[in-house]
């Protein structure tokens, strides 16, 4: 019940979109053989709903997608590719690099006073961590992403106010740096476990300093996480 009521209160925080980016809730997979496959989803603080599929495509090469979709047209969406190795004693390495496009509609909804529209991100991504623990067959991990993050938004009467709010608004063009780093767990069966995801974001803006994108500081996701 203590579950349920929690995933209820992310619910509500997911509908209520107030940043243009946020940490994403990506799964850590930890592919360590060829042929395996990740699924995990669910719910996170910031963004409403997830998904990850990865794929150990041979026994160095890994792939990876990511979706989140949140209410208002938001939207994030992560492709990637990437080397694993297995370190022994169940530890294992990754290294992932990747593009992702989302849509943002941020701000006040009551109202249109917002920041609107698509931005790109371009990333790298590492990983570390160990897998099938001999305590609940755990497995728990750190992933630093950091990455070229452009967006080309509407200002909806964000930072320029107009004396009407129909327009025309001035389009805002923002060029950052973003670090991510995060967290995981995962407890349960050896294929089907639950999984909590802790991630955090730092940004900094090239051009347009005087109008600073409001950013997430913290995401927390719950989920489930199945190993094929």
């Amino acid at each position: 019940m203590k579950v349920i009521i929690l995933f209820g209160i992310l619910f509500v925080f997911g509908l209520t979109g107030c940043s243009v980016y946020t940490p994403q809730t990506v799964d850590i997979p930890l592919i360590n053989k060829k042929n395996e496959v990740r699924a995990d989803a669910g719910i996170s603080f910031q963004e409403f709903v997830y998904g990850t599929i990865s794929y150990g495509l041979t026994d160095k090469i890994a792939l990876q997608t990511f979706i989140n979709a949140g209410v208002g047209g938001r939207f994030f969406f992560q492709n990637a590719a990437g080397y694993f190795r297995d370190l022994g004693n169940r530890n294992i390495m990754e290294f992932y690099g990747g593009f992702a496009f989302g849509h943002t509609d941020a701000g006040n909804h009551d109202v249109p006073t917002r920041l609107k529209g698509p931005y790109q991100l371009y990333f790298t991504q590492f990983n570390f961590g160990k897998i099938d623990c001999q305590f609940a067959n755990a497995d728990f991990g750190i992933g630093i992403k950091s990455g070229y993050l452009h967006s080309n938004l509407d200002n909806l009467n964000y930072f320029t106010h107009y004396s009407n709010y129909t327009g025309p608004y001035e389009p805002l063009v923002v060029n950052s740096f973003l670090l991510e780093p995060n967290a995981f767990l995962r407890i349960g069966g050896e294929k089907l476990k639950f999984s909590l995801k802790l991630g955090s974001c730092w940004h900094y803006q090239f051009i347009n300093k005087d109008k600073n994108l409001p950013v997430s500081i913290f995401n927390l996701g719950l989920g489930l996480n199945y190993r094929f």
